[in-house]
């Protein structure tokens, strides 16, 4: 999963978003990942187009904030988790800025615009977690099917699946999916 689909989804029960995000491995190698971020805050000309596109999303409101700032890298990745810290600060920036037209954007965030662009399409989740926080249910991200996040109702899901699942991540599992994820828990 690119933590870009973060922005889109949305509970299925509930319809409640931004969803919490709990990543647990990543399917980018080390190397990548270590290289991606290495490059991040350099905008390349290469991306030039996709800047501008994502200037326009999040002038209108299409990239969610709220939805990035509900990442929790648990990947134990040192490369992610500093990328992550350059994307939170750049997110606190976009928070405080009064004029959010794509022009200024471009014009005044080039590095913050790159960093954001590499986190949210570069790197790719291999295992991980969303969760529900109105109503608690929790869904996997690869569980059945490598990188595809599974946001079943109730009826749909495997219990043993499910249970293996959690015990798997349970010492990187929110305490809210350990004792009250719905439809299972520990």
């Amino acid at each position: 999963m690119k933590p870009w689909l973060l922005n889109i989804l949305a509970c299925p029960i509930d319809k409640h978003h931004p969803l919490e995000a709990y990543f647990y491995s990543w399917e980018t190698t080390e190397d990548e990942l270590e290289k991606i971020n290495n490059d991040a805050g350099k905008p390349n000309t290469v991306f030039k187009k996709q800047y501008r596109h994502l200037a326009k999303q999040i002038a209108d409101g299409t990239i969610s904030l709220d939805a990035l700032n509900e990442i929790r890298d648990r990947t134990d990745s040192l490369p992610t988790a500093e990328f992550y810290m350059d994307v939170k600060k750049f997110i606190d920036k976009l928070g405080i800025e009064k004029d959010k037209s794509e022009e200024n954007l471009l014009a005044k965030y080039p590095d913050g615009l790159d960093i954001l662009y590499r986190y949210l399409n570069l790197v790719e989740v291999e295992e991980g977690l969303i969760r529900c926080p109105e109503c608690d249910r929790w869904y996997p991200i690869g569980s059945a099917v490598e990188t595809i996040p599974e946001l079943m109702p109730d009826d749909l899901r495997e219990e043993d699946r499910d249970i293996a699942f959690l015990k798997k991540w349970e010492s990187k599992l929110p305490e809210e999916v350990k004792t009250g994820g719905k439809p299972f828990s520990l």
